[in-house]
């Protein structure tokens, strides 16, 4: 059966508002959407709770935001929204000395869809370099605590595919960006490579039973996806048992 799954950094919803965020998405009928640098009752987002709003927006019942610091009279963190009921929420706070607290945050879907438990893992990694490999290791043994058949990690790392803390990541997990067709549902992984500049991902674990059937940042000409946050959605299509 398939999944689609988008990871965004919608750069607090400072640009826009969480139900034009939401509408951008709709055509792509996401299953769950990780989200990062989410605002939430801020005086820069006018106050408002951006992720109930693209819930709304969407017709999906269930999201959650976890808070990584209090910002601007209101909280910044990061989110997920869920096409379908989650079955365990799994909190976990990484390591550093920032005033932003990294967290994790992960749910593993309640559907008879699929066969297999699904676990999506949601993060916002550090932009320092300076502790990462502490910060990569907390990450990955707090991983191996949550349950689940299959697994999805996905979120702004804010380190790029040339590092060797990539490489760290790669050993365990598949990078989707070199597996699937893109949005137009061509084979063009010829043309990527680990020189392209990103920082945002979905990994799924390896040794799991799974597919990738596209994979693609959505930069459709529908709109101008600038003016609505400073990355792009992306994301990955799935065929899980």
């Amino acid at each position: 059966m398939e999944f689609r799954l988008i990871t965004y950094n919608i750069f607090g919803a400072r640009l826009t508002n969480g139900r034009e965020l939401a509408r951008s998405l709709k055509k792509y009928k996401p299953d769950f959407i990780g989200l990062q640098e989410v605002d939430r009752n801020t005086k820069r987002s006018k106050f408002r709770d951006v992720v109930q709003e693209m819930a709304q927006e969407l017709g999906y019942n269930y999201y959650y935001f976890q808070k990584a610091m209090d910002f601007d009279s209101g909280e910044y963190g990061i989110a997920f929204i869920s096409k379908y009921d989650v079955k365990n929420i799994y909190i976990h706070q990484l390591p550093g000395n920032s005033k932003e607290k990294r967290q994790v945050l992960a749910a593993r879907l309640k559907t008879e869809k699929f066969k297999k438990k699904i676990l999506v893992v949601n993060t916002h990694l550090d932009n320092s370099l300076d502790n990462k490999n502490e910060e990569l290791t907390d990450l990955f043994n707090a991983i191996e605590k949550f349950k689940g058949d299959v697994k999805f990690l996905c979120g702004d790392f804010n380190l790029l595919p040339t590092t060797e803390f990539y490489q760290k990541i790669a050993e365990n997990w598949n990078d989707t960006y070199f597996e699937g067709k893109d949005l137009e549902n061509k084979s063009n992984l010829e043309n990527r490579n680990l020189e392209t500049q990103r920082i945002d991902y979905i990994m799924a674990k390896k040794d799991v039973n799974y597919r990738t059937k596209q994979s693609f940042f959505i930069n459709d000409d529908s709109q101008e996806w600038t003016k609505l946050s400073d990355h792009l959605p992306y994301m990955a299509v799935f065929e899980v048992e």
